[in-house]
């Protein structure tokens, strides 16, 4: 799982996605760290192996022009700078920052991602992240590469936004297609200003300000800390003053219910393993409360939980950098019980 946001607005948007990222990165990622800015038909793309604070030691904000853009900080979960979000088509038309998993997909997802990477190949689609010795849940192309699912995502969307030239069509082609419990989010270079999205059983928040439109995985990383939830299967395009959203996919539908004592479960947890993080939240307290082998909302409760949790005072986050699997630096947020 990984945290992300995105703006869109009047003001530069690579503070106000650094501003953002700063408050989540370590929620459920912190290991690598991507942002992208959209400005004058043009992306401009910076990521490092590594927390924010290493990406600041790379990159200046002022780097990054333009009002539009995403932010990204991806898990310890393998690879070099070349598998930090976000991933730019090899036309360099659309970027992309996703989280999530396979999920109850997992059976055949990878096989899904493999047959569209393989397709892209065939039309002339390059990939960056190709290299080996990653886990095997990541698809192998036909020339051998082992890509990230996300790079497969872009490539196919870009491809589907030239051919129709309607970026909601192309997502939504797409992601209805590729099956994963996952929520990506878009921008296009020669269309500043709008952010495509698609959620397919995550948690995902937006609101407005007078500056813009804010999306995160998380209340926590808006300005104010409040949002509202997007359904959790839908496309949609979003702008400062509009919102269009339609059902991503009819097959299947997740199973929304809220179980009684998630609050309590998550607290009690939370006071039994003082410095947890919210993964482990997650799996060990949340997840058994959901019936097994359904598209259940787990993951996004977790967020919900956590978000009340800490509007309520009754929790901390107390950040702590430590060493990824690849050898750099990374974030953690570890998880307290507030004293009463």
């Amino acid at each position: 799982m990984c945290v992300w946001s995105a703006y869109s607005g009047s003001k530069p948007a690579a503070p106000e996605l650094w501003e953002s990222l700063r408050k989540i990165e370590g929620i459920w990622a912190g290991f690598y760290t991507g942002l992208v800015t959209c400005s004058e038909g043009k992306l401009y793309c910076g990521k490092v192996l590594g927390n924010t604070r290493i990406w600041k030691e790379k990159y200046d904000l002022s780097a990054f022009p333009g009002t539009c853009g995403l932010i990204h900080s991806r898990t310890n979960s393998g690879g070099d700078e070349r598998w930090s979000h976000p991933f730019v088509g090899s036309a360099g038309k659309v970027a992309i920052i996703s989280q999530g998993c396979s999920g109850i997909f997992k059976d055949r997802s990878k096989a899904l991602f493999e047959k569209w990477g393989n397709e892209m190949l065939e039309a002339g689609k390059t990939f960056s992240s190709g290299i080996s010795g990653l886990p095997e849940r990541y698809p192998v192309l036909t020339d051998g590469a082992q890509v990230h699912s996300a790079e497969v995502a872009v490539n196919a969307v870009e491809y589907w936004y030239e051919k129709l030239g309607d970026p909601m069509a192309a997502i939504a082609k797409v992601c209805s297609a590729i099956k994963t419990e996952s929520a990506d989010c878009y921008i296009f270079a020669d269309r500043p200003g709008i952010i495509g999205f698609a959620n397919s059983n995550q948690h995902m928040v937006y609101c407005r300000s007078r500056e813009g439109v804010h999306l995160s995985i998380t209340a926590i990383g808006l300005p104010d800390g409040f949002g509202v939830e997007l359904p959790c299967n839908c496309v949609g395009l979003i702008t400062p003053t509009e919102l269009k959203l339609k059902k991503l996919g009819d097959r299947y539908e997740t199973e929304t219910f809220l179980p009684r004592g998630m609050l309590k479960t998550a607290l009690d947890h939370i006071r039994n393993h003082p410095g947890c993080l919210l993964a482990q939240v997650t799996d060990a307290a949340l997840k058994p409360l959901f019936p097994a082998g359904k598209l259940d909302y787990h993951a996004g409760c977790a967020y919900r939980v956590l978000e009340t949790l800490l509007a309520e005072e009754l929790v901390k986050l107390v950040p702590e950098e430590t060493t990824g699997g690849a050898g750099a630096p990374g974030t953690v947020y570890r998880i307290y019980a507030n004293e009463r």
